[in-house]
């Protein structure tokens, strides 16, 4: 969340500058990956999807209110939809591995 929190505090202007779309894919890349690691972080500490889905949208909620104060920052409601898609990418991804390598994740 720190990770998320300080890239969401800094300017985006300069960092990609190649034409609107690919900046517009790029970008919306970073929130579905964040949100997954996020999302695979919060199972790994809950063990429970109940409390994994509800926290971590309600962290990219609060990320995008934090963004209506960060200078050259918008906020918008779409970047938390496609965040809660990025959590289901991560429970999915969690599912996946915990559920191909079992004698690994007994602990979880």
């Amino acid at each position: 969340m720190a990770v998320i929190f300080y890239f969401s505090s800094r300017s985006t202007t300069g960092v990609i500058s190649t034409n609107s779309i690919t900046r517009f894919y790029v970008f919306k890349s970073f929130h579905l990956i964040e949100y997954a690691v996020l999302a695979i972080l919060l199972l790994f500490a809950s063990g429970k999807i109940k409390i994994t889905i509800p926290v971590a949208y309600l962290y990219a909620c609060t990320d995008e209110i934090h963004q209506l104060f960060t200078h050259e920052r918008t906020s918008k409601f779409t970047d938390t939809l496609i965040d809660l898609l990025g959590i289901v990418i991560g429970i999915v991804i969690y599912k996946i591995v915990k559920k191909s390598f079992p004698n690994s994740f007994k602990w979880l």
